[in-house]
């Protein structure tokens, strides 16, 4: 088995472990701290909210990591759009990991609530939307980050034809619609609705799954891109 191709299984794995850690991980955080009681049951949930910031910590790591791994099969025909590609991957990573660090900060303001006999609910509740709020706008630029990136992926993917073309307009339709909606929402729309992730979703669970079974095209007949 040549390089490429462990690249490419390795590659796979990372999207499906890094889609499904997030998603339980983000599901078992917000089971609590997305809840009207989540001031009193957060520091007595410590520790499941432990366990899903760790699945979120492993998202963010194979986030870095496909960044990584991909460049130099990209470098190999445009160096510029690798290096645009691992970069946008490692600040979607950083983001991710701030936003879940802000929802982790809940649980030590739970505490300082419950400890509080005289609690100015108020007070907390401010604190906590201001954590929330500060998870989510990192959600947001790291989802920016993420499709800006990979819409530069799409395309040398499509230009040198290292997987079918089809499922790389799968993924121009999926990142165009998550920059869409989250450009939206910054500017508070919320145009479209949870359904604008659904492209994107396919894309992150058909690419995966065709390096690990095809892996790349590196017998294509298409000329190389210019470095640099």
């Amino acid at each position: 088995m040549d390089t490429e191709r462990k690249t490419a299984i390795i590659i796979g794995a990372l999207f499906l472990i890094a889609t499904t850690t997030f998603l339980i991980g983000d599901e078992i955080i917000n089971s609590i701290v997305y809840t009207p009681e989540y001031l009193k049951n957060s520091f007595p949930s410590s520790r499941k909210i432990g366990f899903g910031f760790l699945l979120q910590l492993l998202n963010d790591i194979a986030v870095v990591a496909i960044g990584v791994l991909f460049f130099p099969i990209l470098a190999k025909h445009n160096q510029k759009i690798a290096f645009a590609y691992m970069g946008s991957r490692i600040i979607e990573g950083v983001l991710l990991l701030v936003g879940a660090i802000s929802l982790l900060s809940i649980i030590p303001l739970s505490e300082e609530y419950l400890k509080d006999v005289q609690a100015d609910v108020s007070y907390y509740e401010i604190l906590g939307a201001l954590m929330k709020g500060a998870r989510y706008k990192s959600f947001q630029l790291a989802m920016i980050s993420l499709s800006l990136g990979s819409l530069f992926l799409c395309y040398l993917l499509y230009r040198v034809r290292l997987i079918p073309r089809i499922i790389t307009i799968l993924g121009f339709i999926g990142y165009g619609f998550l920059l869409f909606k989250m450009i939206s929402e910054i500017l508070d729309y919320n145009l479209g609705g949870e359904t604008l992730y659904l492209p994107g979703a396919l894309f992150e669970i058909i690419m995966p799954l065709w390096l690990l079974i095809k892996g790349f095209n590196t017998t294509s007949s298409v000329t190389r891109l210019t470095q640099g």
